[in-house]
């Protein structure tokens, strides 16, 4: 419902987002209480299950360099782009893919 929304700095939700507000905001609404955390927090989070890109499922958080997404199955990610301005759904091939740095199973 979230997609779409506009993107701004430093906007943890409901209705404008930063990447990691939108995690941050998703997650909580998921009622996963978890602390704030900037992208780079995300590459050690400490109490998630670490999966590798070929073992993503829907609902993992994905961390690529410098930038933070919900992994939304088939292949697509749905993140608060800067470069879009917005809240987007997209594919998690080509720049995502070659950025990739971890990604994190939130629910079991």
């Amino acid at each position: 419902s979230k997609i779409g929304s506009p993107y701004v700095w430093g906007a943890k939700g409901p209705n404008s987002f930063d990447c990691s507000g939108f995690v941050y905001w998703c997650l909580n609404q998921a009622g996963v209480g978890t602390s704030y955390m900037t992208s780079s927090g995300w590459r050690n989070p400490g109490r998630f299950k670490k999966v590798s890109m070929g073992e993503l499922q829907a609902g993992d958080i994905v961390v690529v360099r410098g930038h933070v997404g919900i992994y939304a199955g088939g292949g697509s990610v749905i993140d608060a782009s800067s470069s879009n301005g917005r809240v987007v759904h997209r594919s998690l091939s080509g720049w995502w893919a070659n950025n990739f740095i971890t990604a994190w199973r939130i629910f079991s």
